[in-house]
Parts: C-alpha cells; sequence; structure tokens
C-alpha cells in the first residue's frame, strides 16, 4: 500500500466496475493493478453480511463497492489470492475488517 504526501494510505487496486453475476449468487469487481486487471469475488455471505436488512443485490454491492475495494485492496497488497488469481471476499473478511483486524489469510486445506 503507498502513502501519499499527505501521510494518508493510498490503496494499491483501483476499482474499474462491479456487477452481481446474472447467478444472483457472488458480485465481481473488475480492480486495476497497475495497467492488469484484478478479479475479486465477493461470495453471498459477505453480501448479507455487509448491511441489515441482509440483501444480496446489486444496490446492496453498490452501496458497499469502496469498502469491499478496500477489504481486496489489503488482501492483494499481503498477496492474499487465489490459486486461480482472482481474490476472494466472504463473511468472515467482512468481520475481520470491521474489527480491526487484518484480513486473515485462510489456511490451506489439506488433501
Amino acid at each position: 500500500m503507498e502513502i501519499n504526501q499527505s501521510g494518508d494510505k493510498v490503496m494499491s487496486l483501483k476499482l474499474i466496475s462491479g456487477m452481481m453475476k446474472s447467478s444472483g449468487d457472488e458480485a465481481l469487481l473488475a480492480m486495476d493493478a497497475g495497467g492488469a486487471n484484478q478479479m475479486v469475488v465477493i461470495d453471498r455471505g459477505a453480501l448479507l453480511e455487509v448491511a441489515e436488512p441482509r440483501r444480496c443485490d446489486e444496490s446492496r454491492l453498490q452501496e458497499n463497492i469502496d469498502l469491499f475495494s478496500q477489504i481486496a485492496s489489503a488482501k492483494y497488497d499481503r498477496g492474499d489470492v487465489e490459486p486461480d488469481g482472482r481474490i476472494r471476499i466472504d463473511a468472515d473478511d467482512l468481520l475481520a475488517w470491521r474489527h480491526g483486524a487484518d484480513v486473515k489469510s485462510k489456511p490451506a486445506s489439506t488433501a
């Protein structure tokens, strides 16, 4: 994460666009990572958890798109990227962000 001249943190990812998937179960953010596109998947649980009343729809995404962008940027800065190259945000990430904790990487599953 960069720091500007005022000493404020600057997000390393910049939002290009955000939309709900046609299934209605996830949202996608397209973000710019210094000339490369970075896809972010926001799961249903995070969309339901972000505000009351609980909804998983386009308006809920757009109301909270800055928050989801900040969480995505923090995860990107830590290298918390899925094997397929996407960043995934779930309800646990949102709760950790609200409690002031860094959004933690999930332990790798053992097969």
